[in-house]
């Protein structure tokens, strides 16, 4: 038995996230049905997390384990060959056995993306938030760099988020222009609760379209009350950009 970690790079718009569901096309269950195709078996493919309906990844990183080996490159070109062209699989390496693509993860990045300023372009609906008027980054970055550190984000819990703990260590908290009409939200934390940035994120349109202060951030954190929390930033805008484990976390 050998096992392989993939780092995969998907388009979510036509599916209905990454965990396998009991109706609807998802990522996890698309993979799977390639592995089952190219070996004869089920072949359970495990992520280092969920992406809600609509998310993308520009890393998202699994592992599965393989009665057969297979050479690494030989796998990659097998499943290039196979795999619908809005899912990519970037890279293929074998791993430890006791390699777990979820549990060994340290710090995840995530990345929004925001258009603004311009008219919406059909183009670019599906990769990206679409604001026609202008947003102020400088109180939008002010306001992010209030999540650096540890902090309970219970204000940023989605409905129905169980009693997974709201402690999170978040490492990197910024918004910065990519292009003139294009700006960008990356966070980096050790773990993220569900729905979490685009909760952020629809905060964070509040205060950069003037509807509220950038201290709106900081009495989230201090009051944990959710419905202070601007709206939910929809999910077209959101990528997963990288899953960071140990041999690594000194280069992110």
């Amino acid at each position: 038995m050998s096992r392989y970690k993939l780092v995969i790079a998907y388009d979510g718009t036509g599916y209905r996230g990454w965990q396998r569901q009991p109706d609807g096309k998802t990522v996890q269950e698309t993979l799977e049905s390639v592995f089952s195709h190219l070996f004869g078996q089920r072949v359970e493919v495990v992520g280092s997390g969920r992406t809600d309906a609509g998310v993308h990844a520009l890393g998202q990183v699994a592992h599965v384990d393989l009665a057969t080996a297979i050479p690494p490159d030989a796998l990659y070109r097998a499943l290039e060959g196979h795999l619908p062209e809005d899912i990519r699989v970037r890279d293929v390496a074998i791993v430890p056995g006791n390699f777990h693509a979820r549990y060994d993860a340290v710090k995840r990045a995530y990345a929004y993306l925001i258009r603004h300023g311009t008219a919406p372009s059909p183009f670019f609906r599906n990769a990206s938030l679409q604001v026609p008027r202008s947003l102020d980054i400088e109180r939008m970055n002010l306001a992010a760099s209030v999540l650096v550190g540890r902090h309970d984000f219970s204000a940023f819990r989605a409905t129905g988020g169980g009693r997974t703990r709201p402690t999170r260590v978040v490492f990197v908290s910024e918004v910065f222009p990519v292009t003139s009409s294009l700006l960008c939200y990356l966070v980096v934390a050790d773990a993220f609760l569900r729905k979490m940035v685009r909760g952020i994120v629809g905060t964070l349109l509040e205060i950069g379209t003037g509807k509220s202060d950038s201290s709106l951030m900081g009495r989230l954190l201090e009051t944990g009350d959710r419905r202070l929390m601007g709206t939910l930033a929809p999910p077209q805008g959101l990528y997963l950009a990288r899953v960071i484990y140990p041999k690594d976390s000194a280069r992110g």
